[in-house]
Parts: C-alpha cells; structure tokens; sequence
C-alpha cells in the first residue's frame, strides 16, 4: 500500500480487482472513505500509556462511589514486551474471602452490597508452592518472534508485617476463615494513605513500634530454601505468619521475591541472554472500609481478578517496584527507552518505598541497586 494506506476508489481488490459495476464501486468508495475517516481520527489512535498514568488510575479506582470506576472482573490488559509479561506473570493470586453478614452488623458503611475482600496469609504462601517446587512460567518472546516459556523460583527476600495488635487472627490448618471477625473496622483517624511513591506516607512514618515480625535474607542465592519451604521454617517461630488475615495488617507490610531462572521450554542457544534476575515487591494487606465510606488510597493495592459463579474469586498481589540484575539485551528491551524507563521507574519505586520505611539495609535490594546500568 502506498500514500494513505487506502486503495484507488476507482478499483476493487481481491477477486473483483478487474470489474465491479458502477454500484458497487460506490459502495466500495463509500465504505473506504469512512475506514480513512476512522484511521485518521485523532480518537481511534491508541496512545501510549505511561506508568504514571497506569498508578493514577488506579487510585482514581478506589472508591466504590466513582462513576468512572472500571468493573473489578474486567480482564487485565495484554502485556506489550517482556518486561510486562514477567512484571503480569510474578503477581501472585490468592483465594479472596470475605466478612460474614454477622458480624458485619452495626458497622457504619459495611453493608452487604459493599464487601471488601482479604487473605489469609497461609493462603498465599500455599499459592507459592507449586512455584517453588518447579517454577513460575513467563511467556517471553524472542526475535519478535519465537515464543519460549522460561521458568523462575522465588525465594523469600525480605518481610515486614505491621499490626495495630500482636494477636495473630485465630485459625487452624484446614479452617476456612470466613467468619472476618478478626478484621475490625478501621476509623478515619486510623486510616493512611500508603502510597509507594511516598506522596501520602505520615500513618508510616508516625508508626515508631516497629513491625510485629521481619526477616531480611543474606545467604547467597546457592544456598538459600524456595520461598514456601522458608516460610514453613519462619512459621515455627513465628506462627502468625500463616494465620494473619491481610485485613489485620497495617498497609506498611510488605513482602520482597527473588527470582531466579532454572529453565527455559524449548531450550536453545539464547539461554545465556535470558539469565537476568529480579527482585520484586508486593503489598500484604487489603484495603478497608474507613467511617467516612472511603478506602485506603495505595498504589500497590491488592486488586479483585476473578469472581464468577464457576470461578471463586481470588485476590492478586501487583508488583509496585522491581530491581534487577543482568537485565540486557534485545530480549528485555526491545523498544529500548521504554523498557528502560518502566525498570527505573520501578527501582526508583522500590528504593522510595525503603527509604520510606526506614529500612536500614536490604541486603539483595542493595546488590541489585549497586549492579544496575539504570540506576540514578
């Protein structure tokens, strides 16, 4: 095609290249005037969406009331390059649950209609053994073409749990935790803007207790246990590690995943490229109800994906920041600027988030930060 993309009024295509009667030819006319007015059309041109924009509709979501408030069901958008297919594929989901009608009675803005989903913290790390035993899938897609699924292990990073009360939320191996008794309702002196950008932090940082559990690993990747087997062994001293609801948990918790490539379906010469780790960083508590009908505000929200009469609905854990070691060549970054800038915005994230909280050293966070060609 030449010029504008359409083809010459007075000429068909396809099988009636050679003739087509007066008629048709208008209606041919008719129909590719209308396909130019569409594609020239400044409101039919996708744009490009940037980061920043992705994080201020998210927070523009959080209130049940907005009109403009996109359904919770409706599907995540598709991953442009590989950068966003692993950032996609590393959000953990988890099995939602919700208070029960009982004892949801005589709260203020707590009706039936109006239910906010949590977790239980066992939940989510059985939701990580299948990855740690062989792996977590990500669809990459090499030369543009050919497509590969490479394999990576989490392994538990680092923690922090946050909570008004040191009483872990009660419940036995195999319980279901429906009754949300333990998630109590939060009034609006208590509720804090936790955004990872640190526009809205003084609920963090007024918060002098420190957390009620943390860990921060600094064995070398070889020697280290996949992430669910380590939280079996952090669980025996620490028991309420699998039996806190999200919903008990102050928004400052947190939780940071090393992942490491094992292997790559099919195998080939490329390997060598696809080598890079990551080290990303999830929320661990849900939003709640506050006294004045609105929702904690935060970034890195837990988001609602799924809830449909076959499919129960289950809770994902978005990566709000991410660094990275040995992130090169044209596998990661075939656009170039644009994956470079979504990895730094996403370090800068991880970085504000710490500095946020005070950590004074985050043993793999530092040595991805101090091995990064992105960095700033």
């Amino acid at each position: 095609m030449q010029g504008s993309g359409g083809f010459p009024p007075s000429r068909g295509h396809g099988t009636d290249r050679f003739y087509n009667p007066p008629a048709i030819r208008r209606q041919l006319q008719q129909q590719q005037q209308q396909l130019q007015r569409q594609s020239s059309s400044p409101s039919t041109k996708p744009k490009p969406v940037a980061v920043s924009e992705v994080r201020e509709a998210e927070n523009r979501a959080d209130s049940d009331e907005s009109p403009s408030k996109p359904s919770v069901c409706s599907p995540p958008r598709t991953p442009s390059g590989n950068l966003d297919r692993f950032v996609e594929a590393m959000a953990p989901t988890v099995r939602a649950q919700y208070f029960s009608k009982t004892s949801m009675r005589g709260w203020r803005n707590c009706d039936g209609e109006d239910q906010h989903p949590y977790f239980n913290l066992g939940d989510l790390w059985e939701s990580f053994k299948e990855w740690s035993a062989y792996g977590a899938g990500v669809r990459l897609v090499l030369n543009g073409s050919d497509s590969v699924i490479q394999y990576y292990v989490p392994y538990l990073s680092a923690i922090q749990l946050y909570a008004d009360s040191p009483k872990p939320s009660p419940r036995r191996p195999g319980e279901e935790s429906d009754s949300g008794e333990s998630c109590r309702e939060t009034s609006s002196e208590e509720s804090t803007n936790c955004d990872a950008d640190g526009s809205k932090h003084d609920g963090i940082r007024s918060n002098r207790q420190g957390p009620i559990f943390e860990y921060f690993e600094h064995d070398p990747p070889y020697s280290r246990e996949p992430l669910a087997d380590k939280i079996s062994v952090l669980a025996h001293r620490f028991p309420g590690l699998k039996t806190y609801n999200s919903c008990d948990l102050l928004c400052a918790s947190w939780i940071s995943v090393a992942w490491y490539p094992i292997y790559r379906i099919p195998t080939g010469p490329t390997l060598q490229d696809l080598d890079a780790c990551f080290l990303t960083f999830h929320s661990l508590s849900t939003p709640r109800s506050t006294s004045n009908g609105q929702h904690q505000v935060r970034s890195s929200a837990v988001r609602k994906v799924s809830s449909s009469v076959d499919m129960p609905a289950k809770l994902s854990l978005p990566v709000f920041g991410l660094a990275h070691y040995k992130f090169r060549g044209s596998i990661w970054t075939p656009n170039g600027a644009h994956e470079r800038q979504q990895a730094n915005y996403l370090l800068q994230a991880a970085d504000k988030w710490l500095r946020l909280l005070e950590v004074d050293d985050h043993p793999d966070f530092r040595f991805f930060a101090s091995h990064n060609t992105f960095w700033r």
